[in-house]
């Protein structure tokens, strides 16, 4: 078997989402056969690209080796075909993705900027495959997430707006002995089991375990879990507590509380192709998220 595109794909996707199950549905494929290929592709490279368990997928040694110059492949490619396209093209809908809704509400209102010019709407997992994609030409519109203060203005052919800044907080069970507390300092909690989201390609988990080292503790982390309603049925139950976002779901089995000095914090963004249709427009888009983010959350922008 030679390894083609869709192979180099098939494992990016593998990386970002972490999970067979979560690749194969995006794939439209089942999961037995998903592993077949996955199993075929390692044959071909030689030895395994990914560890197993039960919390799901993280690439090996080789795998990240792989991975790399797999994704540079894709991406020039991807610019290729892009390029291709744009020649002399006008769009005639408007793609837009994103983690979370945000990207659903915002394609809601861009007929007050662009009438007459329909959006078409797609949800991921991973903050970085939403980049990729705009990167790729894919999408014309990305509203993702990061987790570290990075330089944005030169990722190449892509702009950024930062839209707000939102510090993460925790999720504990109701009668937890600092659940009576407004806030919570992160060294506190050193002696909890934690349940967390896999890594989204963007700094998560990484950024979680930076703030636990520097408030002098290592995590117990026995739960990786995709599903916020799962994660609340383990806190609910007392087996673990979690850090969230401030919407994460309480109720009288659950509470949120701020994080005493805001240790972990999320940066919600948008980003575009500088050569896209939309980039004359993009001040008037990111003021347009900026208000959709402002009822939902108390984010600072």
């Amino acid at each position: 078997m030679d390894l083609e595109l869709r192979h180099l794909r098939t494992i990016c996707l593998l990386a970002d989402t972490g999970s067979v199950t979560k690749a194969a549905a995006a794939l439209s494929t089942s999961q037995p056969a998903l592993t077949t290929q996955l199993q075929r592709i390692e044959r071909e490279v030689g030895g395994a690209l990914f560890h197993r368990g039960r919390s799901g997928v993280r690439p090996t040694e080789l795998g990240e080796f792989v991975l790399v110059r797999a994704r540079a492949v894709l991406l020039s490619m991807d610019d290729l075909l892009h390029d291709i396209t744009a020649r002399g093209a006008s769009p005639t809908t408007l793609r837009v993705g994103g983690v979370g809704p945000l990207a659903i509400d915002l394609a809601a209102r861009l007929p007050e900027i662009f009438p007459n010019v329909p959006a078409h709407v797609r949800t991921e997992y991973s903050p970085k495959l939403v980049t990729d994609l705009v990167r790729a030409g894919r999408l014309d519109l990305g509203t993702t997430i990061d987790y570290v203060d990075r330089d944005l203005s030169t990722d190449g052919p892509l702009s950024w707006a930062m839209l707000a800044v939102e510090p993460l907080h925790v999720a504990l069970w109701a009668d937890h002995p600092l659940a009576d507390k407004p806030t919570v300092a992160l060294g506190d909690l050193a002696d909890c089991p934690w349940a967390l989201t896999p890594p989204d390609g963007t700094g998560w988990p990484e950024c979680f375990y930076l703030a636990c080292q520097r408030a002098g503790f290592t995590p117990q982390v026995p739960y990786r879990l995709y599903e916020r309603s799962e994660i609340r049925d383990l806190v609910a139950r007392r087996r673990a507590i979690a850090p969230c976002q401030s919407d994460f779901d309480a109720g009288e089995d659950v509470v949120v509380r701020r994080l005493e000095g805001e240790p972990i914090q999320l940066r919600h963004l948008l980003v575009w192709r500088r050569d896209s249709a939309i980039s004359g427009a993009s001040d008037d888009i990111a003021r347009l998220a900026r208000e959709i983010l402002g009822r939902v959350r108390p984010a600072r922008a």
